[in-house]
């Protein structure tokens, strides 16, 4: 197929007035990069991506659903309890969207290292007309997330996050006080 590809692409520069040859050549490469998922591990284009690709997947970094405890979570968000208890309750679903961001944080940071040699290749794929594969996701989390966002939009979401991720560094301060605690009891 390599060959067939090579060969289109020396007629294509010859007949550069020929539509249909270089209707063939386009269709040949794009029938290529459609089945780029069967060649051999080694073998396959924007392969080093694929870690990063199967996490992202996994996680479900774009949905809104809880991470960690799902339907615990689900009912805990609309229980009708007590105050305090409710207080704690929201402590943990505001603990669960921090987690999701601290994880979106780690996975931004490797996909954008992953992503710095494949953007351009995915970006020509689109162009051409190939269809969107698992590295598109990944180059639209790293490109896309909030920064097309209007300026107060952005913002609010950032304040957002600001506020929550304050909270979860104030309990986590307050827990390691707590154990630290605990621990100088049981040495005494």
């Amino acid at each position: 197929m390599a060959h067939r590809i090579a060969e289109l692409i020396k007629e294509a520069e010859k007949c550069a007035e020929d539509s249909e040859v270089a209707e063939a050549c386009s269709t040949a490469i794009l029938s290529l990069w459609e089945h780029r998922s069967a060649l051999p591990e080694h073998l396959r284009p924007l392969g080093d991506l694929k870690p990063v690709i199967r996490t992202l997947v996994a996680l479900d970094v774009e949905g809104n659903e809880h991470h960690f405890y799902r339907p615990a979570l689900r009912e805990a968000a609309t229980a009708d309890v007590e105050s305090d208890v409710k207080e704690w309750l929201d402590l943990a679903i505001g603990l669960d969207y921090s987690a999701r961001l601290l994880i979106r944080y780690a996975l931004k940071n490797a996909a954008e290292k992953s992503v710095l040699k494949a953007e351009p290749w995915v970006q020509l794929a689109l162009e051409a007309g190939a269809t969107e594969g698992a590295e598109a996701l990944l180059v639209r989390f790293v490109l896309d997330e909030d920064e097309n966002k209007e300026s107060e939009i952005r913002k609010a979401k950032l304040e957002e996050r600001l506020s929550k991720l304050g909270g979860f560094v104030a309990l986590a301060s307050e827990m390691i006080g707590s154990l630290e605690a605990e621990l100088e009891a049981l040495k005494s």
